[in-house]
């Protein structure tokens, strides 16, 4: 029977823990979290935050889930040392001994910029349930709450505040919103419906300073302007969490460097999801550690047996209740690459199909999830599109 430790209770974690438990049954396996919740899914704290849910409706594995995989699950106890050579690991209760293998699966936590005054009383991030009970019970007692970062997060976040009676700002610091899954044209024809739906959006405002005392009065931009406010929520990225893997010797750049079997660079270590760097590249999305979970349990079990492909990046979600779905090559600047591109500025929807050889291997559909099913259909089959290429549309 093997015994292995899972550093992590995030989406890569459980995919492993599944994956490692339907394989062999007599795997004994340890689940280390820092957060009190068993697992819930991190996008949803967004319903929470809007007031939809409560935190035991978020909750969708109890410790039993666990254990019918023979997983035991340590709550609030976070992995504060690893040591490889001797397969060992520390908490902040006692040393565990004894395992085989190791998974590191602890996620990434909000980048914050360097904006002068970031540490003042009533300026938050948002990466857990705690983090969103804190922000929402200081609703009560801020009068406008200021949103900083134009991507998904950000949308998302003022969306849900102003649903539970906040009243928000949201500012970027550049004129196009979620630009890691839109182009210029479709951020416009979002931004259009944002404002319709009652959300208040600041473009090219570069916050340099948060104004007050102790406590948030005002932001300031880099060009002299201001807006007032006394909550501010910095939603600007995330990075990987490598603290721990580096104190271990393990090799991080931009995150935990693994191979294509998802191990590190120590023999019977493996890493999966927010924390890894696979050639070069971190991707900090529920896909990306769906799959590297599930890959580096495979290899956990049976070095060798999976390969690590890689993932088409893709994104499907509803920001302020509007779907939307981006995926694979959706912005290319090459000529090899032709686009189709359909607009309806009064539905508010905007569809894009990114072709190479006939073949969609990208594409946006803003306003309408039957088109973008249509679209993932076609960037995960590969078949062969006819003129007209509109057609894709229908």
């Amino acid at each position: 029977m093997k015994k292995l430790a899972i550093v992590g209770n995030g989406t890569a974690a459980i995919t492993a823990v599944r994956e490692l438990g339907r394989m062999d049954a007599t795997i004994a396996m340890d689940v280390f979290s820092d957060e009190p919740y068993s697992y819930y899914p991190r996008p949803r704290i967004i319903d929470f935050l809007a007031g939809d849910v409560s935190i035991q409706d978020l909750i969708q594995y109890s410790p039993e889930w666990y254990e019918q995989y023979n997983a035991h699950l340590h709550l609030e106890e976070p992995v504060k040392q690893l040591d490889v050579d001797s397969m060992s690991l520390k908490t902040t209760a006692k040393r565990y001994h004894g395992y085989d293998r190791i998974l590191v699966a602890v996620g990434s936590h909000p980048w914050i910029p360097p904006i002068h005054g970031a540490d003042k009383k009533n300026v938050h991030t948002l990466r857990t349930l705690r983090d969103a009970a804190t922000i929402r019970k200081g609703i009560e007692t801020t009068n406008r709450q200021i949103i900083i970062g134009g991507g998904i997060l950000g949308i998302e976040i003022a969306a849900a505040l102003e649903k539970y009676g906040g009243n928000t700002l949201t500012i970027s610091h550049i004129d196009t919103l979620l630009p890691k899954q839109l182009d210029s044209a479709a951020s416009s024809v979002l931004l259009k419906r944002l404002n319709q739906l009652g959300l208040n959006i600041l473009m090219n405002f570069e916050c340099k300073r948060v104004l007050g005392d102790k406590e948030v009065e005002a932001l300031e931009s880099t060009t002299g302007d201001r807006v007032e406010g006394d909550m501010v929520i910095i939603a600007t990225g995330v990075r990987p969490n490598i603290a721990l893997a580096k104190t271990a010797g393990l090799g991080c750049n931009r995150g935990i460097v693994v191979d294509a079997h998802m191990q590190t660079s120590e023999k019977g270590c493996f890493a999966a999801g927010d924390c890894t760097e696979w050639q070069g590249v971190s991707w900090g999305i529920i896909p990306v550690a769906l799959d590297t979970g599930k890959v580096a349990a495979r290899n956990m079990v049976d070095l060798g047996g999976t390969h690590y492909n890689g993932t088409t990046p893709r994104n499907t979600l509803k920001v302020a209740g509007i779907d939307l779905t981006s995926i694979g090559e959706f912005n290319p600047v090459s000529p090899k690459f032709e686009s189709v591109v359909q607009v309806d500025e009064k539905e508010g929807t905007y569809f894009k199909a990114v072709l190479k050889d006939h073949t969609v291997v990208g594409g946006i559909a803003l306003g309408n999830r039957k088109v973008a099913l249509k679209l993932q259909r076609l960037v995960s089959t590969g078949k062969r599109v006819e003129r007209p290429f509109s057609d894709i549309f229908e």
